[in-house]
């Protein structure tokens, strides 16, 4: 199965995601922490001036350097062996930037899945409402955009009690920015709301 293909099907795949080859992957876990490090310990030294009493007078710089390295090494060692770093995919996302994509069944997307509903369910009883998904959302939204919110709201409020499962509305709302994702379809407002056809974008 080709980089694509798995990415797809077995981790949090994003429209546009391009997944980028095994060796640039191996490269980037290495060179981006040693860089990073190499920068903090650059501010360190002559920002902050943090040059500790028991280094040598004679290298200061590069001793700093080689301290904050430290932090570089555990971020190597946690992308090597760490589970769901190990198995994660470094991908190119649609604006450009690289970003790392886990397993959906991974510690990291179930972390991320448990703060998402958090987020959302405010009273932690495991329901969300309506006006609990527009509070998250705030009051940017248009007021199209927020009919496509209630009607699929109410698509998944299935015994029309005003409440959905908090789990299920984030495998429809979108989990990071719980924005709906609807695709573009025509519907007839004389069908009503139980007729409208909807998908789930990804």
């Amino acid at each position: 199965m080709d980089r694509l293909k798995e990415l797809k099907a077995n981790y949090k795949y994003k429209k546009g995601d391009k997944p980028v080859s095994k060796w640039f992957q191996k490269f980037y876990n290495i060179i981006v922490p040693l860089i990073f490090c190499a920068i903090l310990g650059l501010i360190l030294f002559f920002i902050l001036g943090a040059v500790l009493f028991f280094l040598p007078p004679k290298y200061p710089l590069a001793a700093t350097i080689f301290l904050i390295s430290i932090v570089a090494i555990l971020l190597i060692r946690n992308a090597h062996f760490n589970e769901s770093w190990k198995n994660s995919i470094l991908v190119k996302n649609a604006k450009g930037n690289y970003e790392f994509r886990f397993r959906k069944k991974s510690a990291i997307e179930a972390k991320r899945k448990k703060m998402a509903i958090d987020y959302v369910d405010r009273d932690g009883d495991g329901k969300v409402t309506f006006e609990e998904i527009l509070i998250v959302v705030g009051e940017e939204i248009t007021e199209d955009e927020e009919e496509k919110l209630r009607l699929k709201f109410e698509r998944l409020d299935a015994d029309k009690d005003g409440f959905v499962n908090a789990e299920d509305a984030l495998k429809v709302f979108n989990q990071e920015s719980i924005i709906c994702k609807v695709c573009s379809k025509e519907f007839e407002p004389d069908m009503g709301t139980r007729e409208f056809e909807f998908e789930i974008c990804g």
